[in-house]
């Protein structure tokens, strides 16, 4: 048993190798068998069928005489056609809309170079209904400062809570003026937030 083991090498190459030798042998003396070519069972018959394209020749109009001189036409003279239109008091309504041109960038508040500063900050009404109720809270509103300084857009950042006093915030945040925003010499929209405190004293 011992000897099988030692010797398990040796009979695993002697193995390989009479096997590799057979398979040599048999490509050496088999003999190689041909393919027979492929014959079709019924023939095939081609048809060619040749197509002619006739244009067929229509006949060109005769060309239309222009007239040499070129005559002038009779103005028809209409009398009696002015009407006159009676007045009336209708005035037209115009609604009346921003002059439309290049969109002004926004750039954040964290980029503008010369910030824009408050000029006027107006104190928001107390709603009276509020203040009966004793009501208070702080509103945060979100204002978009245009290139002349005044408030373009509001919106509410931070609610209070309540909507009455929300509204009175958004309404004194729309009269607030600033100063203009510049980045790089150039006027430029952007976003300020200030606190509205509603306290009862």
């Amino acid at each position: 048993m011992r000897d099988l083991k030692m010797m398990y090498g040796v009979y695993l190459r002697v193995g390989m190798f009479s096997s590799l030798v057979v398979v040599i042998l048999a490509f050496l003396f088999v003999p190689y068998a041909e393919p027979e070519p492929y014959k079709l069972k019924a023939e095939i018959i081609t048809m060619v069928e040749e197509i002619t394209a006739q244009i067929e020749k229509y006949e060109e109009p005769p060309p239309v005489e222009r007239p040499k001189v070129a005559v002038e036409a009779e103005a028809e003279v209409i009398e009696d056609a002015i009407e006159t239109i009676a007045t009336t008091e209708f005035q037209e309504d115009l609604i009346r809309t921003m002059p439309t041109g290049p969109d002004i960038e926004i750039v954040p508040y964290y980029k503008v170079e010369v910030k824009p500063k408050p000029v006027f900050n107006p104190t928001p009404k107390y709603p009276e209904l509020a203040k009966q109720a004793g009501i208070e809270g702080t509103t945060v509103i979100k204002m978009l400062v245009d290139i002349d300084g005044s408030v373009r857009e509001v919106k509410i950042l931070k609610s209070s809570g309540n909507q009455m006093l929300d509204q009175s915030a958004l309404a004194a945040a729309r009269k607030s003026k600033f100063t203009p925003a510049k980045q790089r010499d150039k006027f430029v929209r952007v976003w300020v937030s200030r606190p509205f405190k509603f306290l009862l004293k």
